[in-house]
């Protein structure tokens, strides 16, 4: 369990990279105004709004009940460089504020704060020209473990070690042309296969489930069911409106979700 969890976290890192865009990251194929989503499972709904840039502006989260839950608000600098999130909880206070340092087309520094203004979490990235290369995260201000991806054509082998250098978790990943679509991702007690389709929407996925964004996570029934297969029907313009997933090709599908998308 402690290997998948610092491999989801150190996949996690690509949402620090301005590499994918946010019109990517919700399965779009144009600039939309908001992307709402549907859904009584276990994710829950939100109403995404982007800017005529194509970037988020907010990205609100509802419980299942409807009722508000949780407000981020996305600032830019004049160069459209992601520089501050901001998290509002229910009752109005600031939950959590995330700060960003830019580097070419990279995130350099991602730093999280709590309710109390005191640093969380903080990620430190080096990059090569072309990927990030090494991974440094603290927690509160304490070395937590480095992460290093040596990177051959369409995949890289990752390792995740502590600050005196000892092996906490290695993986080997493939992904389908850029690193946050990964098709293969093996490690110790992992083993993960992701299909897509020509849309670059994920059909298949193998020891792993994927949510409404393509983020990876580990449920309850995988081991009896490993398997998830998606389907989508899709608005005029091209873009999911409705997802289904299936535990087989043709079985009947347990969860859909929607979404309402306005242009």
């Amino acid at each position: 369990m402690k290997a998948r969890l610092i491999i989801a976290a150190a996949l996690a890192l690509c949402a620090c990279s301005p590499i994918r865009t946010d019109l990517e990251k919700y399965g779009l194929n144009c600039k939309a105004r908001e992307v709402t989503l549907q859904t009584d499972t276990l994710e829950l709904p939100y109403t995404a709004t982007f800017n005529g840039y194509g970037q988020l502006e907010t990205v609100s989260t509802r419980n299942f009940d409807g009722s508000e839950r949780y407000t981020e608000t996305y600032i830019y600098n004049s160069r459209k460089q992601l520089e501050e999130i901001i998290g509002i909880n229910a009752e109005g206070e600031t939950e959590a504020r995330y700060e960003y340092e830019i580097d070419g087309p990279f995130v350099k520094e991602c730093r999280i704060y709590g309710m109390n203004n005191q640093e969380m979490h903080r990620w430190i990235h080096e990059n090569d020209g072309r990927h990030i290369v090494r991974t440094e995260y603290l927690s509160e201000g304490e070395p937590e473990y480095i992460t290093t991806k040596e990177f051959k054509g369409d995949g890289y082998v990752e390792e995740s070690r502590t600050p005196d250098g000892t092996l906490m978790g290695r993986a080997t990943i493939e992904y389908l042309g850029t690193e946050t679509k990964p098709t293969r991702i093996i490690g110790t007690d992992l083993d993960v296969i992701i299909d897509y389709n020509s849309k670059g929407l994920p059909i298949m996925s193998r020891g792993v489930v994927l949510n409404s964004l393509g983020e990876m996570q580990w449920t309850f029934d995988l081991d009896e069911h490993p398997c998830r297969y998606y389907s989508y029907e899709y608005d005029e313009r091209g873009n999911w409106i409705s997802r289904a997933e299936s535990y087989h090709p043709d079985s009947t599908a347990f969860v859909v979700l929607r979404r309402n998308i306005v242009y």
